[in-house]
């Protein structure tokens, strides 16, 4: 192999490398995220739950 070849591949190889590394750290960025995500997803379902089931005892007051 020539020497350009192999300079041309060692700079290719090293590029990758970098590439490769800022694609974890996106991905554990965006892990993250999704993780926040849905925490509050789930805090605000159990909040949805809540208030309905207050609005249905309201509601079956005002019938009764």
């Amino acid at each position: 192999m020539s020497e350009n070849k192999f300079e041309s591949l060692e700079k290719e190889v090293l590029e990758l490398i970098k590439l490769s590394q800022q694609l974890k750290e996106v991905n554990e960025h965006l892990s993250k995220k999704n993780q926040q995500l849905s925490q509050e997803n789930n805090q605000l379902a159990k909040n949805l739950n809540t208030a309905k089931e207050g609005i249905a005892k309201i509601i079956k007051t005002y019938k009764d």
